[in-house]
């Protein structure tokens, strides 16, 4: 929930049924999608900020009759039900001292310093990086009551 001003630093997910078909979930290194890039493009990166929204989140919820609870939610930060928070594209982990693209691509909605169509293009190639890639992805195949814990962001600095 990269929407969040201060979203969770991880999330503990649960599969109390199985479908018969499909149901994996897959997660992305955003760790590895910042080291495939060239330096001259990190750079670049790093001096950006990314505007998170997802009104789909809220269209659904909206479907099934559940209001977005006005918060706090997890953070005294997270109130409202505006749901969009800006981050850095490229955070680094204060232990590891590690870089990494922050986001869920399909919440971010415009880097913030780049005109739209340059902000689409970036993103189109971030996307590219990350969906052409299977070797910076972990696939889960979930079996009955499988839990699994997932870093969802860079700790708070």
């Amino acid at each position: 929930m990269t929407f969040e001003h201060v979203p969770s630093d991880y999330a503990i997910l649960k599969m109390r049924k199985v479908p018969p078909t499909g149901g994996d979930t897959i997660w992305a290194s955003g760790y590895e999608m910042y080291d495939r890039l060239s330096a001259p493009y990190q750079r670049f990166l790093e001096g950006l900020t990314a505007k998170h929204a997802n009104p789909d989140f809220q269209a659904a919820a909206a479907r099934v009759g559940f209001e977005i609870h006005p918060g706090p939610r997890g953070a005294a930060e997270n109130v409202g039900q505006d749901l969009i928070a800006n981050h850095p594209v490229v955070r680094t982990n204060p232990v590891t001292g590690w870089k990494s693209i922050y986001g869920a691509l399909n919440q971010i909605e415009q880097l913030n310093e780049l005109a739209p169509q340059e902000s689409d293009e970036v993103l189109r190639y971030l996307g590219q990086l990350l969906t052409n890639n299977h070797d910076l992805q972990c696939r889960f195949k979930w079996g009955v009551d499988d839990v699994a814990i997932v870093s969802c962001s860079v700790p708070r600095v």
